[in-house]
């Protein structure tokens, strides 16, 4: 039988290494059948071929810590990435026309955060509510709290000397105000959904790890993939929360095995901590505003033993681990807990970690989950809400690639989309150009392995991220070889061709 799509032309670099580079790729039904000078026998006149003109082809990128279907639902409204400066953010609302007395924004920068009264003044007294960039704090105006009936009651809503909120809503609490706020109906969330898969597609995107995920999820994966809509691979979690009740617990338990052609479950994600810039991270030793010394979990051994229940049902755990005090207990949980064979569980982010930390993940055998590009979001020169939270001392020790590669772990790169940008041309540019402690810095291999061989291995899918016969095609078209291409002009190099499963997903025939 011919193969239904050729790639010829290119300069395919395989990872491979038997076969490091070809010129071509045949794939069949989904699968690659044909690597280098076999391809041409692998073709007839029904096959669809495609010439690269000496374009680069890769194994497909995937990005090992995203958020395609949250970052669906919070993404709307204002986009206040970029804001130079609360005005800059205020002007950027007050342009902005309310939908049902409500507005909504997203990617404000903790450095530019106006107040929530200024919010409400510039928006004409409009119900406004506000994603800060992290997506771990919101910003609610005086409306919102009104219509929301917020009260200073909630632990996390931040109050003022009298006790009143302030409209600052860190964590869960944010969920008090959107519960009050007007939702996007089913309709609105599939095609918002379909909608965020091509617009990572055309980034050369061909799976992710994604960090969300429930019940009604599943709805949706299953609904997107029987209409041809699902164009990426990916990997989905149940996000278990302190609030999981054990009969909750139960249930899921029964669904590690759940799956369609292009997702599967088997995994949990929790979070361990907050983030620093909010001061809800857990770090062995307070910031310098004596927070961030506290878990999320109010009982922190209840998240150990929920993990352990589904470590040994055979899932995999991923874990929120942003502060020291977080990524020690929760390596010591995973360590207690045990994982099936086969699995690899994660600990995404690890911000500032010490010498013994980096030691102990790799000896454990867990993966380093890490984003480059929130390196780029942090100050160079020490200046910010982060290094001032964290202080010099610790700071120094921020985002600690190198040295976790050298330790042995097993490092797989993402960008935590919608609160970093998605474009892993930026990601694989971020590991190498850092500015941040740039002994940090990783090599470009290192950097596309981060992308393509770790999250195959990282899933327990040996059937990706090569470019090799029996693999699937999940491949990445980019105008010049990421390896031999200047890290600085990364981020600027084409995507021309984008394929999952042998389906042509993204093609931009202009190089």
């Amino acid at each position: 039988m011919a193969a239904d799509l050729a790639i010829v032309g290119a300069r395919v670099r395989t990872l491979d290494p038997e076969r490091p580079f070809a010129r071509a790729v045949a794939v069949r039904g989904g699968t690659i059948v044909a690597v280098g000078d076999e391809v041409r026998a692998a073709c007839d006149a029904r096959t669809e071929v495609i010439d690269a003109r000496g374009a680069a082809l890769i194994p497909g990128l995937v990005d090992s810590h995203i958020h395609p279907f949250w970052g669906a639902e919070v993404t709307r409204g204002v986009d206040l990435r970029g804001c130079a400066s609360p005005a800059e953010a205020l002007e950027r609302l007050a342009a902005a026309e309310p939908q049902r007395g409500w507005l909504f924004a997203w990617g404000l920068d903790y450095d530019v955060a106006p107040t929530p009264v200024e919010i409400g003044e510039a928006c004409r007294g409009a119900a406004v509510f506000v994603q800060l960039a992290d997506l771990h704090t919101a910003l609610a105006s005086p409306r919102a709290l009104q219509l929301a009936h917020v009260t200073g009651d909630h632990e996390s809503v931040v109050v003022d000397d009298d006790g009143a909120p302030t409209g600052v809503l860190r964590e869960t609490a944010g969920d008090l105000v959107l519960r009050a706020a007007p939702k996007l109906r089913w309709p609105q969330l599939r095609a918002r959904h379909a909608e965020i898969l091509r617009e990572l597609n055309a980034l050369g995107l061909t799976g992710g790890h994604m960090m969300d995920g429930d019940l009604s999820t599943l709805e949706m994966l299953r609904e997107l993939e029987g209409a041809g809509d699902l164009t990426m691979r990916l990997r989905v979690p149940f996000w278990i929360t302190p609030e999981v009740t054990d009969e909750q617990i139960e249930h899921l338990l029964t669904l590690k095995d759940v799956r369609g052609r292009l997702w599967r479950g088997g995994v949990v994600k929790c979070f361990a901590d907050g983030v620093i810039d909010a001061g809800t991270a857990w770090l062995e030793a307070p910031d310098t505003h004596g927070e961030s010394h506290a878990p999320l979990w109010p009982d922190p051994e209840r998240m150990a033993a929920v993990m352990a229940r589904f470590a040994v049902a055979g899932f995999q755990l991923a874990t929120h681990t942003i502060g020291d005090a977080a990524v020690r207990f929760t390596l010591g949980a995973y360590i207690r807990a045990g994982a099936a064979p086969g699995v690899r569980h994660r600990l995404e982010h690890l911000e500032a970690i010490p010498d013994d930390l980096v030691r102990s993940i790799p000896r454990a055998g867990v993966v380093a989950s890490m984003q480059p590009v929130h390196v780029s979001s942090v100050r160079a020169d020490g200046t910010g809400v982060w290094n001032e939270r964290l202080g010099p001392e610790r700071a120094a020790r921020a985002f600690r690639m190198r040295d976790l590669l050298d330790a042995g772990a097993l490092l797989t790169l993402g960008s935590d989309w919608p609160v970093a940008d998605a474009d892993p041309r930026r990601g694989l540019a971020a590991a190498q150009l850092r500015d941040v402690v740039p002994a940090q810095r990783i090599t470009a291999t290192e950097a596309l392995a981060g992308y393509t061989t770790a999250p195959a291995l990282v899933a327990g899918d040996e059937w990706t991220g090569r470019i090799r016969e029996g693999m699937r095609a999940d491949l990445t078209g980019l105008a010049r070889d990421p390896i031999d291409t200047p890290a600085a002009e990364l981020p600027d190099t084409p995507v021309w061709l984008t394929v999952v499963g042998g389906r042509v997903v993204h093609r931009d025939d202009r190089l």
